[in-house]
């Protein structure tokens, strides 16, 4: 299997080179790296001297934009197999040899991403958020809002055990408000219809057809969410014995309240404008942002509440800029602010 390495940076340089020193280390080396770099502090051809066994390309956009810049490390990467990864990604030597052996072993496989371990509030490496309260299982349940982990609340309560019934039938899912609900993780891999990944290994005609929606903000909130809708119904594959680390380089990220905003107004656009969510249901989007609202007013979070009742507005009254055509926004860049 002959892969491309596509990676997206912004004034990472740092970051750029950990990464390439991590798939210069690596059990299976990629036939190209693709660097596009959007910033003015970047990777030079004398950095990359050191790392001899990596044919890497430096390409550079006018535009920061990670969605218009993933687009063209595609458009001229020159395998068959593409792994898309965020610049801030630490990755271990055998990880992509172990995604390459599942896509061997598993045709229908046309997508693969191993687990992304991101540091919790405890400072514990984890990829998932299992519920453990019946509380906010219920809370989850009722606003039709999105789980990330397994269910291990150990109440026995019929109200849970039904809840419990509910979601282990409809396994792994996007809910009818369009939030994806991933609860069934078990075996050697499991199968999800939507993912992160920025460190993912990706037929490049899936690319092709279901491109990054460049109109997205620059930081990209909710472009992998994007590329996933127009993927074949095999959806992604998650190897559990493969593991990456994100980092979370503090460098150009937005903070949390822009991001929840960003990531809604991304949501609303994919629900209006993408075929794969025509189930989705308006008012049950609705509900759910109102669910997330009321859920960080008791919490007593007033930026992230005031944040959400925001979104709420815009989205009721039909007044997402993402859905809306603006001339003079270069390109196509839409950065919606608070």
């Amino acid at each position: 299997m002959e892969i491309s390495v596509v990676i997206s940076t912004y004034n990472r340089k740092k970051n750029i080179l950990s990464l390439l020193n991590d798939l210069k280390n690596s059990t299976l080396i990629p036939k190209e790296v693709i660097v596009v770099d959007a910033g003015t502090d970047g990777v030079t051809n004398e950095d990359i001297l050191r790392f001899e066994n990596l044919n890497i390309h430096l390409l550079y956009s006018s535009l920061p934009s990670v969605c218009v810049q993933r687009n063209l490390g595609i458009q001229v990467a020159c395998c068959p197999w593409i792994f898309i990864c965020d610049d801030d990604m630490g990755v271990p030597r055998d990880y992509l040899e172990k995604i390459h052996h599942h896509i061997a072993t598993h045709q229908d496989a046309g997508a693969v991403s191993g687990l992304v371990l991101q540091r919790d509030k405890n400072d514990n490496w984890e990829a998932f958020y299992p519920i453990r309260s019946s509380k906010e299982l219920m809370l989850k349940f009722f606003f039709g809002l999105s789980i990330w982990g397994e269910i291990q609340c150990a109440s026995d309560n019929y109200l849970i055990k039904w809840i419990k019934t509910y979601y282990k039938k409809k396994e792994n899912h996007i809910s009818a408000s369009g939030w994806p609900v991933i609860t069934n993780i078990s075996g050697d891999y499991f199968t999800v219809p939507v993912f992160g990944l920025g460190a993912s290994l990706i037929r490049k005609s899936w690319l092709q057809e279901s491109p990054y929606e460049e109109r997205l903000d620059t930081h990209g909130i909710g472009d992998h969410y994007g590329v996933a809708l127009g993927f074949p119904s095999t959806g992604i594959h998650i190897v559990k014995d493969a593991f990456v680390y994100h980092y979370h380089e503090q460098t150009n990220r937005l903070e949390k309240s822009l991001q929840y905003y960003r990531r809604v107004l991304a949501l609303d656009y994919f629900i209006s404008t993408k075929q794969r969510l025509s189930f989705a249901k308006r008012k049950l989007f609705l509900w759910s942002l109102f669910g997330n609202g009321l859920i960080y007013i008791l919490s007593n979070n007033r930026l992230m509440a005031k944040t959400a009742l925001k979104t709420f507005y815009l989205v009721a009254f039909k007044k997402n800029p993402y859905l809306h055509e603006n001339s003079k926004q270069l390109s196509g860049v839409i950065n919606p602010i608070q």
